[in-house]
C-alpha cells in the first residue's frame, strides 16, 4: 500500500506511515510517482476543489453564492481601475516596502468602498424616483450588481 504524503520529508513520510502501521511507503517520495500517479492526483485535487466550491453553493444558497461572486468580481474589477488611475500593477504594489503598501491597501480598499456606494445610492435613488413618477409605493429593491 502506498502513501502520498506530499509536503513532507521523506523522513517524515516514514515516521507518519509507520505510526499509521502502514509499514514501508517507497512511493511516499514525490520522485518516485508515476504520470498516472501525478494525474490522479490532479484529477483528486480538481474533484477536492468542485466539491468543495459545490458545499459552498449548498450551504449559502445558489443566488446569495451568484450575488457573492458577482460583487466579488465587481471588486476586482473596480480595483485594476484604482491601480491603473494610480499607475500601479499588483507587482508594483507587492514591491513596496510594508508601509507604503499598507497605506495604499487601506486607500484602495476604502475607494472601492466609496464607488460601490455611490453606485448603490445612485441606482436606489434613481429607482424611487421612477416608482414615485408611476404613482407606486416604495417597494424592497434587489440590486443586480452585474460586472
Amino acid at each position: 500500500m502506498s502513501l502520498n504524503v506530499s509536503g513532507f520529508s521523506p523522513a517524515q513520510a516514514q515516521a507518519l506511515a509507520s505510526a499509521l502501521g502502514l509499514g514501508s511507503t517507497p512511493a511516499a517520495s514525490t520522485d518516485a510517482q508515476t504520470p498516472a500517479d501525478k494525474a490522479k492526483a490532479a484529477a483528486d485535487a480538481a474533484k477536492a476543489a468542485n466539491q468543495a466550491l459545490l458545499d459552498e453553493v449548498k450551504k449559502k444558497g445558489l443566488y446569495a453564492w451568484a450575488q457573492e461572486q458577482k460583487f466579488e468580481a465587481l471588486k476586482a474589477k473596480i480595483r485594476a481601475q484604482i491601480l491603473q488611475e494610480k499607475g500601479l500593477t499588483e507587482e508594483g504594489l507587492a514591491g513596496m516596502d510594508q508601509t507604503s503598501r499598507t497605506s495604499m491597501e487601506t486607500a484602495i480598499q476604502e475607494e472601492i468602498t466609496r464607488r460601490i456606494k455611490d453606485v448603490m445610492k445612485t441606482d436606489l435613488e434613481g429607482k424611487a424616483q421612477a416608482d414615485a413618477k408611476a404613482g407606486k409605493p416604495a417597494a424592497p429593491m434587489i440590486i443586480d450588481i452585474s460586472v
